[in-house]
């Protein structure tokens, strides 16, 4: 049955290929009445027919089901005869059946579903000739071959569909500004492409004895399942979870998992389900969850589906939270960070306060906010890589007149050192600027660029523009000792004062910056 339901070709419309199989029977058999006779569980269904107005009988009635199992022609030359059909209302009523030859439908995997058969209405005591018979065997054959190539073009169509969900899948996780949308849109997915009626993914305690769900997917009309549920208060199914075994039940009337107590199943609307199992570190920790409100079989292509899908939802759930608690950790950091520059601020301004020159002291202060400006965009990535211009644009903040520095370059990543060090080398051009520069009268600009080289190193431009005019310092102070020890801390400065004003490059490698 599993086989056969497997093929999806029952109920579906006639194909010309075993229609004319079919034909072909009849005729070399001299038979009024040729059928692919395929066999469910309760009936048996004619794919291809000729000579007979019904596309089923029940499955009682059905001649082509005796001695199935043996890989072989059946034949009975006078079924009003045989003692297996003599009392079949297809050979004692109006249709009145005589003679009867079929041959076993065998697939590739060796199930077989049916038989393709003749049949007469007057007895054949000599039967079939050999030669018939073996035409009988090959023509078969080749119905049983149009059904495996049958089913393999479904399976690659379905494949290429369930292929381009898990894309949706991946497109859906990425776009979620949540968990619970991030699992609703997922499954909504599911639900569409394997046509179930509720859908979702929930988080295994320890003990593998509960499950949680933040949220889930259902059908118009049918509850949802979100919170807590015990495993044990739905079937022998927690041992197989707690091992990482997919649960896969296609009728929890008769499985035997469930059909001890099917009721608990039926109240939430279940009456097939897959339970497919995450691990992390030999261990159960989600299970990604489909329910069917009817019997249903699962393809395997559905359960590789279903795989993928849990795996993906599952690792995206798991790194949005990681990132929620990082977040968390971050702001107190963040805060602890700036309670203590802020303490230094405070100990620096009470121990210099005595010092009658007040710039050198203010410049310190200031430095220590563009610390904690570049900090801040640092805990932003969880001390990662921070791109250069949100670190340029926080330091910009702390100094004012962002509006009047132009920002362009591609995305840079910058480990921590070389976050810090460009933020002190920005904050300190943009303090001279201010004081001396071309940010220090109206109308002035700056030019902040950058492009990476050959793809090794950076190179960053600081371009002054409608300023002053500009000398060189006689002597250097220590900020003009911050802007020459570059982007991380080693050099590479080349400082220029234009008449129209300072201009600066500073250059460094892509792994110099990257090293945190």
């Amino acid at each position: 049955m599993q086989a056969l339901a497997e093929l999806a070709v029952l109920d579906t419309p006639a194909e010309q290929a075993f229609n004319d199989l079919v034909l072909i029977a009849s005729q070399a058999c001299d038979t009024p009445i040729a059928l692919v006779s395929l066999l469910d569980e309760d009936r048996q269904w004619f794919k291809a027919r000729v000579g007979l107005d019904v596309c089923e009988t029940e499955i009682g009635y059905s001649v082509c089901q005796l001695d199935i199992d043996r890989a072989e022609v059946l034949e009975i030359v006078d079924l009003s005869q045989d003692e297996r059909t003599r009392t079949n209302p297809l050979i004692t009523g109006e249709r009145a059946f005589r003679f009867y030859a079929g041959a076993p439908l065998v697939l590739k995997s060796g199930a077989i579903v049916g038989r393709l058969c003749v049949i007469d209405t007057v007895a054949r005591p000599d039967g079939l000739s050999a030669a018939q018979r073996t035409l009988l065997s090959a023509l078969a054959r080749q119905v049983s071959d149009h059904l495996d190539l049958r089913r393999m073009a479904q399976s690659s169509a379905r494949m290429v569909e369930l292929q381009t969900a898990l894309i949706e899948i991946g497109e859906a996780i990425r776009r979620s500004e949540d968990s619970a949308a991030m699992i609703e849109r997922s499954a909504a997915i599911v639900g569409r492409v394997l046509e179930v009626d509720r859908a979702g993914i929930g988080f295994v305690d320890a003990t593998v004895e509960h499950v949680d769900f933040e949220a889930d997917w259902t059908a118009p009309g049918v509850t949802s399942i979100v919170g807590r549920h015990r495993f044990d208060d739905y079937g022998a199914m927690r041992e197989d979870l707690a091992q990482g075994l997919p649960i896969v039940i296609e009728d929890v009337n008769t499985d035997d998992r469930t059909m001890a107590d099917p009721g608990s199943m039926k109240a939430v609307d279940v009456a097939a389900l897959v339970n497919m199992p995450v691990r992390h570190l030999d261990r159960t920790t989600a299970i990604f969850v489909v329910h069917s409100s009817i019997p249903r079989c699962w393809t395997p292509e559905e359960l590789w589906f279903l795989r993928s899908t849990a795996d993906r939802l599952e690792a995206g759930v798991s790194r949005f939270r990681a990132e929620q608690q990082q977040q968390i950790l971050n702001g107190e950091i963040s805060h602890r960070l700036k309670n203590m520059l802020a303490m230094v601020q405070a100990i620096a301004s009470q121990t210099l306060r005595e010092i009658p020159e007040r710039g050198p002291v203010e410049n310190f202060e200031r430095r220590l906010i563009a610390l904690s400006a570049a900090h801040d965009v640092l805990l932003q990535k969880s001390w990662a890589d921070a791109d250069l211009r949100n670190v340029a644009e926080a330091v910009l903040d702390t100094v004012g007149f962002a509006d009047r520095v132009n920002l362009q370059g591609p995305p840079v990543p910058l480990g921590a050192r070389a976050a810090l060090s460009f933020s002190l080398v920005v904050h300190e051009l943009m303090t001279n600027a201010c004081k001396y520069g071309s940010l220090c009268q109206e109308g002035g600009h700056v030019d902040l660029t950058w492009l990476i080289a050959d793809e090794t190193d950076l190179l960053v431009s600081w371009r002054e523009k409608n300023g002053p005019p500009v000398v060189a310092p006689t002597r250097r102070g220590f900020g003009s000792k911050l802007v020459r020890l570059g982007l991380v801390g080693t050099g590479g400065v080349d400082l220029r004062y234009e008449p129209t004003g300072l201009e600066a490059d500073m250059h460094a490698s892509i792994d110099h910056l990257a090293m945190g």
